[in-house]
């Protein structure tokens, strides 16, 4: 399978380069007081307080309504910066206090960019990131029904910019398999010795199931899955520290002439502020395609975090090898929300890995 990347639709609008840096300046500003603010604010007289990064709970309805928003500036080394407002995501869950619950997660993507001259809407790009509906069943086995993230290893399923630490994401992370699925999971966990067994079986049906299908050209997301089974199990720690989980899944893919199968290894490991997680994909049917990384996260001073993450990755339907190795430091003055500061260095492979400087303000509501 080899991926073309998207090309960026020409910005038309013309605005002083003035405007475009207090827009995003005025925008991480707007983040940061609205975070000192918001854990105070209760939704009405006698209700909890609202707490951010908790949602807002209305009522006794059993719905919940949270978010998240993120804004990103970009220097490549050999491109133009760009900044944007990367993400507007809205979250609605409800549950109906037994068996009964749903998920729905819409987002914006691209809302705004910007470079020296220009701003635009044009790349603004709606995505039903995940909708399901869980069945609690009995003995902690559960089943869902609908779109959710693909459970290849732990990154996919908490992406969200507030919730990992760097800018970009790891490729080991986002390609080689569609980070949606649609269909049916059953899931649980089990005591297992001292420590914990959480599983994930699923069945994908995304050419006939996901609601973006589109049979005039091209069909659903670049990459996704027409059809797939898979399977994921994750082994947390007696005093849940760590934890390693084991994935693998046989698909075919949207655009892909033969079936693949892959599997993944990951681990992650917490505690008092440090953390080491780690991450391996690689394909079972054919020869040496691999991706892995190793990103270590340490605290340096008050709500200060030194991030470095190494990874290699091959081909798993591109073209090139590559390397990189990411800096990175983070303030979090609250745990939903971060300012990320980011350098990639590697070996610069056009529409996989671009070298250069990047910042980010991400809150979860």
């Amino acid at each position: 399978m080899r991926i073309d990347v998207k090309t960026l639709y020409p910005l038309r609008t013309k605005i002083p380069l003035s405007v475009c840096m207090a827009s995003f300046h005025s925008l991480a500003f707007l983040i940061f007081v609205t975070a000192q603010f918001a854990p105070t604010v209760s939704q009405a007289a006698g209700d909890p307080p609202y707490r951010l990064g908790r949602g807002l709970a209305l009522g006794n309805t059993g719905i919940t309504i949270g978010g998240y928003a993120s804004a990103k500036y970009k220097d490549p080394a050999n491109q133009p910066w760009k900044a944007e407002i990367s993400d507007l995501s809205l979250f609605v869950s409800w549950d109906s206090g037994r068996r009964w619950q749903a998920f729905s997660e819409m987002e914006i993507g691209e809302a705004v960019t910007l470079d020296r001259d220009n701003i635009s809407t044009n790349e603004a790009v709606f995505e039903l990131e995940r909708t399901y509906l869980d069945w609690l069943g009995i003995n902690g086995v559960n089943l869902r029904f609908g779109k959710f993230l693909t459970p290849v290893g732990h990154w996919n399923q908490v992406h969200a910019d507030p919730l990992v630490w760097t800018i970009s994401r790891p490729l080991t992370t986002r390609a080689g398999f569609a980070n949606h699925s649609t269909g049916v999971m059953l899931f649980g966990d089990r005591d297992f010795g001292e420590g914990q067994l959480d599983f994930q079986l699923y069945l994908d049906d995304s050419a006939d199931l996901d609601p973006k299908k589109d049979k005039r050209s091209p069909p659903l997301e670049l990459g996704a899955f027409d059809n797939a089974v898979g399977a994921r199990a994750v082994y947390h720690s007696p005093d849940n520290r760590w934890q390693i989980g084991l994935s693998a899944v046989d698909f075919k893919a949207n655009h892909l002439a033969d079936r693949w199968t892959i599997g993944g290894l990951d681990f992650l490991w917490k505690h008092r502020g440090f953390e080491l997680s780690a991450e391996v994909v690689a394909r079972f049917d054919c020869g040496n395609e691999w991706s892995a990384f190793l990103q270590g996260v340490a605290p340096v001073a008050r709500h200060w975090y030194l991030v470095d993450r190494y990874e290699e990755f091959n081909q798993l339907g591109f073209d090139g090898h590559v390397v990189t190795n990411t800096l990175g430091l983070v303030f979090s003055p609250l745990p939903p929300l971060r300012f990320k500061f980011e350098y990639v260095n590697g070996n610069d492979v056009k529409g996989l890995s671009e070298d250069g400087f990047s910042a980010s303000a991400a809150v979860l509501f």
